[in-house]
């Protein structure tokens, strides 16, 4: 927004400095809890990152695609029956996909469990929306945190208070029947929160937003930057240029206003306003700035070609014309990126279905069939 400064003969236009950073994990005093960034709300800028950017959220979607592929199985058929029922509203695979699309956004997820009355076998499970649980702190004897903490909303969670879960521990199924499994994967110094996989295209994700806001307001305000406009007859007082600014911006402000006449008044030449064009970015600026956007951002994601997103790249000719380049950059996409994840995920949901009393019970996920794959499972070692 424009504002006048008192002291100037023009008008100073603040912009907001752009600045991703890694969050900062906090013990605060009187907290049981361990803060996911300083304010606590690192989830959520991530979360927004997600449904801000096409880029990012077109590479997640890609990748759980992969992830969840055709759902989870049985390796005995006539025992898939298991898998209809995880909570009395979801089977497995729903719960697995919420799961996963968790996992590929924030680097982890979590799950209430909630035991039977035996105390030894799982009754039900849910997902958590992984945006608002909160670890407890850590305990150095079990070398983990001892309890999890969920808040429908960490802004006001002194009128949403948290409600204490103990973590997953079946051995405490008969004194706490409900716990949090949290999963994250093993990075160094990690005790308590992930970071995404794709942390290190942040800054490119964020600029991805940032950039479609540019267009979005540049042409909602059609007439700034495109025109200086010098009044040359005299200086008003602040609030007579406030008048003039707003008058002008209103007449010309909006893609709907384009190309309208601007006529002035002035008692000779030598008063006339100067309308002086300002020349925009050359194009060539905004055309390198996407392709190295959409670059980093696939890079972050280990995506090896845009391709697998069904997006043009320079040289190519379209799909059909690129088939050998898409099943090459499958299956390395597949072997590198989309397995690991795989395997992950089904080293926790093979523990549930051991403590769901199916103790001889494997689960695979089976692949998609938009390119026939070596292998015909992916199931955890």
């Amino acid at each position: 927004m424009a504002e006048i400064s008192k002291n100037k003969d023009y008008f100073s236009f603040n912009v907001d400095r752009i600045e991703v950073e890694l969050p900062i994990f906090v013990e605060r005093a009187g907290k049981k809890w361990i803060d996911y960034g300083v304010d606590n709300q690192w989830p959520g800028f991530v979360a927004g990152l997600y449904q801000k950017s096409a880029m990012n959220r077109t590479a997640i979607m890609s990748k759980l695609d992969g992830v969840i592929g055709q759902g989870l199985k049985t390796k005995k058929e006539d025992e898939n029956y298991i898998l209809k029922r995880a909570n009395p509203k979801e089977s497995w695979n729903d719960v697995f996909e919420k799961c996963a699309l968790d996992y590929l956004t924030f680097g982890g997820y979590a799950m209430n469990i909630i035991f039977a009355n035996d105390g030894e076998t799982i009754a039900e499970f849910y997902h958590m929306d992984f945006t608002k649980v909160r670890s407890g702190v850590h305990v150095p004897d079990i070398d983990r945190p001892e309890f999890y903490y969920y808040s429908s909303d960490w802004n006001q969670y002194r009128r949403f208070r948290p409600i204490e879960y103990k973590a997953f521990d079946p051995s405490c199924a008969d004194t706490h029947p409900s716990q949090v499994l949290y999963e994250f994967d093993y990075e160094p110094g990690a005790l308590f929160y992930p970071l995404p996989s794709y942390a290190g295209s942040l800054n490119d994700i964020q600029i991805d937003v940032e950039v479609s806001k540019f267009h979005l307001s540049a042409l909602a305000n059609g007439l700034n930057p495109g025109l200086f406009i010098s009044m040359n007859n005299g200086i008003p007082d602040p609030e007579s240029r406030q008048t003039i600014y707003d008058e002008i911006t209103m007449a010309f402000r909006g893609s709907e206003n384009a190309n309208k006449a601007f006529i002035a008044f002035s008692d000779d030449a030598d008063h006339a306003p100067t309308v002086t064009p300002i020349e925009s970015a050359n194009d060539d600026y905004y055309v390198n700035l996407e392709s190295r956007i959409t670059s980093r951002i696939l890079t972050g994601h280990r995506i090896t070609s845009p391709l697998l997103l069904g997006l043009y790249h320079e040289g190519g000719t379209g799909l059909g014309s690129n088939k050998d380049e898409i099943e090459t950059a499958y299956a390395h996409f597949m072997a590198t990126v989309i397995k690991p994840l795989q395997k992950s995920m089904l080293k926790t949901f093979d523990t549930l279905v051991y403590y769901k009393g199916y103790t001889e019970t494997e689960l695979y996920i089976e692949p998609n069939k938009l390119i026939e794959a070596t292998e015909n499972t992916i199931a955890a070692e």
